[in-house]
């Protein structure tokens, strides 16, 4: 193709070829006067355009979901005065539409067009609707249809006889290629679906192959679209605003740009709340960014082929190419006929006729195809026709990647050692390399390459006590969990009853609502269902409740910190440079202030058996009270802040006897040992009503009473700091070794860890930790056990 040739004329083309239309003008180093035009951009500019706005209306207007109405407007521009159900609705709605200007005509464009030299480009296989629009343009146009000339050749056609040997085949044709002088840039990949994602990632990287593999995850679960939605529903006047304070990365700059650029699409409407699931939507399907590499392969549409490219077409398998279409959209084939469009038999035509054009003229063309895979077998394309193919069978070659080979080596021993069989592959490789070790398996946690995982985290760290508390119980349990994220998190009667009672102890001393309203609120927000067990369960569970409301209300009759925060989300900043950040959730802060300082209760709720020993801390472990005294400290919520008691509060007890349950309530903890402080968080101090084995003589504390000293507190707040400094740069730099904790003859990494078959742990990985006391040194009076 010669782009000269197309100065001063209009072009129109498929969506996907603007792109290379105007890279071969760039090419040219000439001011040259060619107007491009997608035939999206055609079929919007000749009829009409709509926006949100227009959606929105039809969505509200007809009753339907966002989705619903889009295909609605979308099937406007095929309508016609012809006697049906649905065109008449369709008519209805189109009408309704330009009576209320939300139809966008460009009224000048077919002026424009007008006496203009236009170049269909390539457009044999467009659908009837487009074919009409060409014929009326023809009528006052000077049209002239352009369709690439080829000299037709066989192309070479490889049978693998499953997905990972077509893709090692493919990955060692293209280092044939590379090694030839071919440009890695010109090498590409197509018809990539998203079952071959992993297979061409895990073994282009044994060939040391750089690929951009397309993406198919949006930007939905990212923190700043989900810090976004919560200020939204929050305070939407200040939402843009406070999101500014999560940007942490140049793609969270991306993200908000794209977040605003959704809003601005709404600002029709007055209520934006009213449009947040519509805005929430949008921001949901946008895709991922694709991170840009230099010299790689690249993987494109089969469409898309340029003349100079080398192509692999894999994957060429019945069912996957051509795109087969049905008779499934809103307008049936019966309606397209009616309304002369192209019916799913025609579009199939077209599209087996297309890709049979391709074979033909794309000169430098690799197809492969599987004969199996774990369903079964697979059939060829249905466009094979064997007066157009070279066949042959693929023959692996070991030329090209050593850390291939072994594992390929492996897996022949593994064959031959189960089933006795032996190929030529077998014999190939063991000539090869003669010494190489087999059935031996080393356990140890090798290495993680720092700036792929610091690019896997994108350049950010998130913890919190449960995570790092994971970290220091077995750093490769936490690689598991919280980089790999490869646990799943099971819903139980026991999880769900937890969250229940942590959610209505949160909101019951402050709302107006009811015990009874918010139980049924929260049953009815659970998605998991109660067995009949169960059922019955939450019957006592509710009586339950009632009584840790009331005896909780007795307690707070003892104390001076009238206010409170329940669930309060604490966010501390740990180190900014590496852009370290430690987040936490404390059920119940108590406070007041008094002569300058605000004095605080910190209360956490268990539902199981509570573990109060700070001796850990050294160790990482038993932090999470500790932790809320750092955060509190840490952060900007509360001034000058005095901690006045950190407890434990057991709200679900294994007793029947109605005062040992009530007892069992007491908070369980560490109170400051300032009687003046104390006496305001618990005026019963003396024989404590509310905290558990806190009494005071005439000689002072009874030696069972926990208390601590102001500067105690501060030790604690500044090991907990150094536990998460030194766990952060630990994560940072890659430090994922298997190393269960073990104290007293009791594994507490591997307690519990449903990754055991994973880990292969040795008792020679295990860290042996001696139990200390009195980590503190506290004075006579302070007993820390």
């Amino acid at each position: 193709m010669n782009i000269n040739e197309f100065n001063n004329k209009i072009l129109i083309v498929e969506n996907n070829i603007k792109k290379y239309i105007l890279k071969q003008i760039n090419k040219t180093n000439k001011l040259l006067n060619i107007k491009i035009i997608t035939l999206d951009e055609l079929k919007k500019k000749y009829y009409f355009d709509y926006s949100k706005e227009t959606i929105y209306y039809v969505s509200k207007k007809y009753n339907v979901i966002k989705d619903v109405a889009e295909i609605y407007i979308d099937n406007l521009y095929y309508v016609q005065e012809i006697e049906d159900k649905k065109i008449d609705f369709l008519n209805k709605i189109k009408k309704d539409l330009i009576q209320n200007n939300l139809l966008k005509e460009n009224k000048l464009f077919k002026k424009y067009l007008s006496d203009k030299n236009i170049v269909l480009f390539n457009l044999k296989y467009v659908d009837k609707f487009y074919i009409k629009i060409f014929d009326e343009l023809k009528k006052k146009n000077n049209v002239i249809e352009y369709n690439d000339t080829y000299q037709e050749t066989k192309k070479m056609l490889y049978k693998a006889n499953n997905k990972e040997e077509e893709i090692t085949f493919v990955a060692s044709e293209i280092c044939k290629l590379v090694k030839c002088g071919i440009d890695i840039n010109k090498i590409k990949l197509a018809n990539v679906q998203n079952d071959y994602l992993y297979i061409i990632e895990k073994t282009f990287k044994l060939f040391n192959i750089p690929v951009i593999l397309p993406t198919f995850d949006t930007i939905k679960g990212t923190l700043i679209v989900n810090k976004f939605k919560e200020l939204f529903s929050n305070n939407i006047n200040n939402t843009l605003e406070e999101l500014t304070r999560y940007i942490k990365t140049e793609e969270d700059s991306k993200i908000y740009k794209q977040i605003v650029n959704i809003i601005n699409e709404y600002t029709f409407e007055k209520d934006i709340l009213s449009v947040k699931d519509y805005i929430f939507s949008d921001i949901d399907n946008i895709k991922c960014d694709i991170k840009q590499i230099t010299n790689k392969v690249e993987c494109i549409d089969i469409k898309d082929v340029i003349e100079d490219e080398y192509v692999f077409l894999i994957n060429y398998n019945e069912g996957v190419i051509p795109t087969n279409y049905k008779d499934e959209d809103y307008l049936t084939d019966k309606l397209k006929e009616k309304l002369n469009l192209s019916t799913s038999f025609d579009k199939n035509e077209k599209e087996n006729n297309r890709l049979i054009e391709i074979i033909k003229k794309t000169e430098n063309l690799i197809i492969t195809y599987s004969a199996y895979n774990l369903n079964g077998e697979l059939y060829i394309s249905s466009t094979y026709n064997k007066d157009l193919f070279i066949e042959s069978n693929v023959k692996l070659n070991f030329n090209h990647s050593h850390k291939y080979n072994k594992l390929k080596l492996i897996s022949e021993k593994d064959e031959n050692k189960k089933f006795g069989t032996i190929t030529q592959n077998l014999i190939d490789l063991m000539t090869h390399y003669k010494n190489e070790e087999y059935l031996t398996y080393d356990n140890k946690f090798k290495w993680i390459n720092k700036e792929k995982l610091n690019n896997y985290l994108k350049n950010k760290l998130t913890l919190s006590y449960t995570s790092m508390n994971s970290y220091y119980e077995c750093s490769f349990k936490y690689y598991l969990d919280y980089i790999l994220k490869i646990g799943k998190r099971e819903e139980t009667f026991e999880l769900v009853i937890g969250n229940i009672f942590h959610n209505i102890l949160s909101k019951v001393f402050n709302e107006e609502e009811t015990i009874d309203e918010l139980w049924n609120e929260e049953l009815s927000k659970q998605t998991y269902e109660f067995n009949n067990s169960d059922k019955y369960f939450l019957n006592k569970l509710k009586d339950e409740l009632i009584l840790i409301v009331e005896t909780i209300k007795k307690q707070l009759t003892y104390t001076s910190l009238t206010k409170t925060m329940y669930e309060k989300e604490i966010i501390v900043n740990v180190n900014e440079n590496l852009n370290i950040t430690f987040k936490g959730f404390i059920d119940k802060i108590m406070y007041e202030s008094f002569n300058g300082e605000t004095i605080v209760a910190i209360i956490d709720y268990k539902t199981g058996n509570p573990n109060l020993n700070i001796n850990n801390i050294p160790y990482g472990l038993d932090m999470q009270l500790p932790v809320y005294i750092y955060l509190l400290k840490n952060s900007n919520d509360l001034n000058n802040v005095k901690i006045g008691g950190f407890y434990l509060q057991k709200i679900l007890n294994n007793t029947i006897d109605r005062q040992e349950r009530i007892n069992s309530l007491k908070l369980q903890g560490y109170s400051n040992s300032s009687e003046n402080i104390l006496e305001k968080v618990d005026s019963s101090y003396m024989d404590s009503k509310v905290i558990k084995s806190m009494k005071v003589s005439n000689n002072g504390f009874y030696a069972y009473s926990k208390v601590i000293s102001d500067e105690n507190i501060d030790k604690l707040s500044n090991l907990v700091k150094d536990k998460i400094n030194e766990a952060s740069l630990n994560i940072i730099d890659g430090k994922f070794d298997i190393n269960p904790k073990e104290m007293n003859g009791k594994n507490i990494g591997c307690n519990y860890c449903k990754y055991k078959d994973i880990c292969y742990m040795k008792h020679k990985d295990t860290i042996i930790l001696k139990e200390l006391k009195n980590i503190l040194e506290e004075d006579n009076n302070a007993n820390v056990d």
